[in-house]
């Protein structure tokens, strides 16, 4: 028996978005404006930030 293969999630709306949901958002766009925030039941959640990641200073690779 063949096992099923993996649905694609399907793209998001704007009726999926917080601000949508809430009655905060004022456009009328065919597509999820650069805003979109999915509404989900722990509230507005921020988006994911990328990792900062720490060089050495630039004088400590310096040889006397």
């Amino acid at each position: 028996m063949r096992e099923p293969m993996p649905r694609k999630p399907k793209p998001p709306t704007c009726e999926d978005c917080f601000f949508h949901k809430k009655r905060l958002c004022a456009l009328e766009l065919s597509e999820p404006c650069a805003t979109f925030r999915p509404n989900r039941p722990e509230g507005l959640v921020p988006p994911r930030q990328p990792v900062l990641l720490m060089r050495a200073p630039r004088w400590a690779s310096k040889v006397a």
